[in-house]
Parts: structure tokens; sequence; C-alpha cells
């Protein structure tokens, strides 16, 4: 009977993607800039059809839905691809001054493009997707969205099962559906060509496994994730939690390393030297970005001046700084300054980050496992907060644990819309060259959601000294 139904959902399954395709295709032939011709637009439909299909499989699979919720949930994710689809031709100065360059050296390099320096600023296993992208016959933007629309989905699958895990089966569904749709989602990747859902995908798989019994697991997809993008530093302190519980032993550590050295060993078998190739984030965190604090991020630094905003009148108190041409016409901050405020600024960062890590230290018995998710959150969302030189998309993981957070504790459901608010408000001037909304806003929107999961941290820390105490312990 079961196998019966399970059989009835797949064949469903098969019927929704052929719909999908034959939509798709119709629509790339007719509105892709790079997509007119027949053959292109049934392989790009071919491609992000299977997409909708796997993603439609996996959610039959794991789910075990009736037949209205699964038509609902694929009408429902088949609108969200087209809209994916519909964003393909927009291009960004990101593709155009980097990306589209990058692609190209890969394409007259080839493989062997490996072994040389560093092509971009991303680590080795961007690289390896260009280097794919460089050898299929089709428009490399398709290429490169179509990359983080897999992981969009996937995203929202892990999304579905941590939900699940974290709040009960009935909040997997709509998290699924939410992540689909949800509009920083469908930005950052199918419009803005970035790949943030792939490493937030592989955190969010490692937090299920760590709170799920399976530490080696998490381990494995923690490295994943950090050979994909440095941002995974912002989940590091819940490695700390992990190992306070005991969920983490020291020789997870080796399943971490030893996944991050197999993520090396193309560029290796190219040529690559091993300490080069293990020190991609070293030489990017030295060498960009020195004209302002924020790079449009929802954080502290909006409240501090771009060289271009300096003269304004509500940042006339930078002109009593050290350093600062004072009598000068539009030049309260300039070039030469900024490297040092910068600096200061990180400082500062690690200053805060050092406080805060060690009042947990201090007090680490009062932070229990079932605090992870909420822990994980304070720290998404405070680390970005802090730090200077942090770009609009970096608050992608906060965004996602507030979905979480969300799910799991009904009376913080607004949390999400102050988080993925203010992303969305940041998206912005990048992507419109407007600023319709004063982004202090957001940043204080950002504050709030900090201060929030700080306040629910602090509260929960202060019962299970209560507790604690009660059993006549020392919770310091």
């Amino acid at each position: 009977m079961e196998t019966g139904r399970q059989g009835r959902a797949y064949a469903a399954c098969g019927g929704m993607t052929l719909a999908v395709f034959l939509a798709l295709a119709a629509y790339m032939l007719r509105m892709l800039t790079h997509g007119s011709g027949a053959g292109e637009a049934f392989a790009l439909s071919a491609l992000f059809s299977l997409v909708y299909g796997g993603t439609l499989f996996l959610f039959a699979r794991l789910e075990r839905p009736g037949m209205g919720r699964l038509f609902f949930t694929g009408v429902f994710v088949a609108v969200t691809m087209l809209a994916r689809v519909s964003m393909l031709d927009f291009v960004t100065a990101d593709y155009d001054s980097f990306l589209s360059g990058w692609t190209q050296m890969f394409r007259e390099g080839g493989f062997s493009t490996l072994g040389g320096e560093n092509v971009g600023d991303y680590n080795l296993l961007y690289q390896y997707a260009l280097l794919l992208i460089s050898k299929v016959p089709l428009y490399d933007l398709y290429l490169i969205k179509f990359l983080t629309v897999i992981f969009d989905y996937a995203l929202a699958l892990a999304m579905m099962r941590a939900a699940g895990h974290f709040a009960g089966e009935k909040s997997s569904l709509p998290v699924f559906l939410i992540v689909t749709a949800l509009p920083t989602t469908l930005l950052d990747g199918a419009c803005w060509g970035q790949c943030d859902s792939v490493y937030v995908f592989f955190i969010v798989l490692s937090l299920y496994m760590l709170d799920t019994g399976r530490p080696t697991r998490s381990a494995v997809f923690l490295a994943v994730a950090f050979a994909f993008k440095l941002q995974t530093i912002f989940f590091f302190p819940v490695v700390l939690l992990g190992l306070n519980h005991g969920s983490y032993k020291p020789r997870h550590a080796l399943a971490f390393f030893g996944a991050y050295l197999v993520t090396m060993v193309p560029a290796l078998i190219a040529g690559r030297p091993f300490f080069d190739a293990l020190s991609v984030y070293a030489n990017q965190s030295m060498g960009q970005y020195y004209d302002r604090l924020t790079y449009n991020a929802p954080n502290l630094y909006l409240f501090f001046p771009m060289l271009g905003f300096s003269n304004s009148q509500e940042f006339t108190w930078m002109r009593y700084i050290e350093g600062v041409d004072k009598d000068a016409v539009n030049a309260y901050l300039h070039a030469d300054l900024m490297p040092a405020l910068q600096t200061a600024a990180l400082y500062a960062c690690i200053l805060l980050t050092l406080i805060a890590v060690i009042y947990w230290l201090i007090h680490h018995r009062e932070v229990t496992p079932p605090m992870t998710l909420c822990f994980a959150l304070f720290f998404a969302i405070f680390l970005p907060f802090v730090m200077p030189k942090i770009h609009e998309r970096y608050f992608y993981l906060a965004d996602m644990l507030a979905i979480l957070y969300a799910a799991r504790r009904a009376d913080r459901r607004f949390v999400p819309l102050l988080v993925v608010g203010a992303s969305l408000v940041s998206y912005l001037p990048y992507l419109t060259r407007q600023r319709p909304v004063d982004e202090r806003v957001a940043a204080l929107m950002m504050l709030a959601a900090l201060v929030l999961v700080a306040r629910d941290l602090l509260v929960q820390m202060r019962q299970n000294r209560a507790a604690l105490a009660k059993k006549g312990e020392s919770a310091a």
C-alpha cells in the first residue's frame, strides 16, 4: 500500500517536472537574450527542470505528503523556479568586472589554470565550478546562476529537515516554502549571481548533524562550507560550544582538516604549491577594500560615513578626528585615513568578540545543548554586525538561522522579519543603484534582532543558573 502510494507520488513528480520543462522552454525561447536558439533553450530548460524535479522528488521521499499537499508544493516551487529563470538576464557589475573575466581565464587556460595564481578571490571549490562552467557551451552567466539555483533548493530541503528537528514536523513544509520564495534568496542567486546559498547549505547540514548526534558528518560538512567561503567563521563559535558539551571531540578536528585537504586535491594535481593552496584566505583578507568601513551591510558602521558621504551634515563630528582635514571642502575623510579607521574598527571588533566569548566561557555550564540554535543565531548576527569591511550578503546565514529560530519559538516570529528585512534593504543600493530606505534603519532593525536574541540567551542562562543552584552545583 505504502509502495503504491509512493509510486503515485513519484509519477506525479515526473508529470509536474515535464510540465515545468515545457513551460521553461517556451519562456526561454521567447524571453532570454542568450537562449533564443532552440538547442540552448531546451538545454537550459532541461537543467533547471532537473533541479525542480530533483527537489520535488526529494521532498516527496522525505516528507511523504498526500497528493494534494504534493501538488500544492509542486505548483509553488514551479512558480519560484520561473521567478528565478526570469532574472537570468540581469547583469551586475560583479559579473562584468569579475566573474566573466575569471571564467574566460579558465576557458583559455583549462585545468592547468588551477596550478597557477589564484583566479579571483574565491577559494578553490568555486574555482573548480568556474572551470566546469567554462567548458560548457552555454552562456556562462546563466550557468553561474544555475549553480546557485541548485543550492537554493538544496538549502530549502536542508532547512526543512532542520526545522522538523528543531521545531517539529508541522514547521517543515512552511519553512521549505518560505526559503524557496524568500526575497533575499531569490535576489542573491538568480538575480545577483552570488553563491551564498552554497556555503550556508553546508552549515545548516552541519548544525543539523551536530544536534542529531552525528559529529563526524557535521565536521565534514563544516569543512566543505569553510572550503567554499570564509564567512563560515561566523559559525565557528558553535564549534566551541560543541567541544564544551562533548558533542565534538578533538578527533573530529581530523575529519574537518581531512575534508578540507581533500578539496585541495585537484589544485595540487594541477601544480598548485601546497601552502599556496592552503593560504587562499590569508591572501584574500589582506589585499582589498580600503575605501569604506561597510559595504552596504546593515551593521554598526552604517553610522559612520563612507568617503562619498563624509561631508554630509550628520557627519560633521568627523572633523574633530585627528588626521581629518577639517579645513578642506568635502574632505572630512580621505583615502589615506580610511585604512587606519578600518584597522581601529577591526581591533574594536576583536575586543568585543573576545568579551562575548570570554563571558560565555566563564558561564559555559549555563549554555546547554538545547540553546545551540539560539547561540548560533546570536553569533551569525553579532560577528558581521561588529566587523568592518562587511558586505550586505554576509548576513545570509543569519537570515536562515532566524527562520529556524522563529519556527522553534512562536513568540519570536518577528525576528526573521527584522533580519531578512534588513538584509533585503541592504541589497537594494547595489542591485538598483538607489537608496529608497535609509540604510541606518536597516542597521537598527538588525541591532534590534541582535538585542532580542542576546536577551533570550541571557534569560535561558539565568534559568539554567537557577536550576544548577537548586542542585547545589556551581555554574561558573
